[in-house]
């Protein structure tokens, strides 16, 4: 009996290490698995998202490249007889000129504009103890729930009433009203980040709010106002529902504005000039974006860490 107890362990301890294998293989392949689903879940909205985005942007650079009978006839991708003479036909357009430098001085000012008003007023709301602070901070956001398309009528009725129909300062005016509550909003929390000792160690030095200001919170959060004015430069260079009520006159209008009327009176589209149009509005804001992008990244995960 003693013999056939030890000639049976053997037997019984391979089983179990064969279960054992057998569990770890198993084990393995469901990690494998589970790692495929999760790379999955990751890199299948992300290419999702890749095409959403390029795809339009895509087909507008192709249709910018045919003639105006090849945008009807091709559908791909690729044209037929690629040529320039949309691009030569949009800059040879006096709107055009006149549109592009009314946006870019309509944005600078907007964003510049936005900027004097929403810094003091952030930091007083990071700052200053008073009372009612938090429910005027809220208050302030609440121009941001009325739609532009609310605000045409009554803009309108008081641009005509003030003389200010036709001018580029009404267009700074009111983008920079619409901005504002979303600017100081942004701004407090970027100023709340900062530590406090920073300024009280200055004050005992002897340094004035101004000094404060200019030396110490500015420079640390310059990322914060490059992203405030990027938001404020896009939102006034892609503005086209006020626009369309405050401006009447041809010298007046902004890119939006022209855009649309490229459609025609007879309602002809010319859809190549059009494309080139829309490339050509977008790619300067692209270009300055490169350029300042390592400073409003840093500007938005500032602001996310608080």
């Amino acid at each position: 009996m003693a013999q056939e107890s030890v000639r049976s362990h053997p037997s019984k301890e391979a089983a179990r290490v064969g279960a054992d294998q057998r569990r770890r293989k198993a084990g393995g392949t469901t990690s494998v698995a589970w790692s495929w689903v999760r790379r999955l879940a990751v890199w299948v909205p992300l290419i999702a998202l890749i095409i959403w985005t390029f795809l339009p942007f895509l087909i507008t650079l192709s249709v910018s490249f045919k003639g105006e009978g090849e945008a009807f006839a091709n559908f791909g991708l690729i044209p037929e007889s690629p040529s320039l003479e949309a691009y030569r036909d949009v800059i040879g357009r006096p709107g055009f000129r006149g549109a592009f430098l009314n946006s870019v001085l309509v944005g600078l000012g907007t964003t510049v504009l936005t900027l004097v008003l929403a810094v003091p007023a952030a930091y007083a709301f990071a700052r200053f103890n008073f009372r009612g602070r938090h429910l005027l901070l809220l208050f302030a956001l609440l121009p941001r729930l009325v739609p532009s398309l609310g605000l045409m009528i009554p803009l309108y009725s008081l641009a005509v009433a003030l003389g200010a129909i036709d001018k580029r300062m009404t267009l700074v005016v009111v983008y920079t009203a619409m901005l504002l509550p979303l600017a100081v909003w942004l701004l407090v929390g970027f100023f709340q980040a900062l530590p406090r000792e920073l300024e009280e160690a200055a004050n005992v030095d002897g340094a004035t709010l101004w000094t404060r200001m200019r030396y110490i919170v500015m420079p640390l959060t310059f990322p914060a106002l490059m992203t405030i004015g990027v938001l404020a430069f896009r939102e006034a260079w892609n503005e086209f529902t006020l626009v369309l009520v405050l401006t009447t006159t041809p010298g007046k209008r902004t890119l939006p504005y022209e855009l649309f009327l490229m459609g025609g009176i007879q309602g002809l589209r010319d859809f190549p000039a059009e494309a080139a149009f829309a490339l050509l509005t977008v790619l300067p804001f692209i270009l300055v974006y490169m350029r300042i992008e390592r400073y409003v990244v840093s500007g938005i995960t500032t602001g996310s860490a608080k």
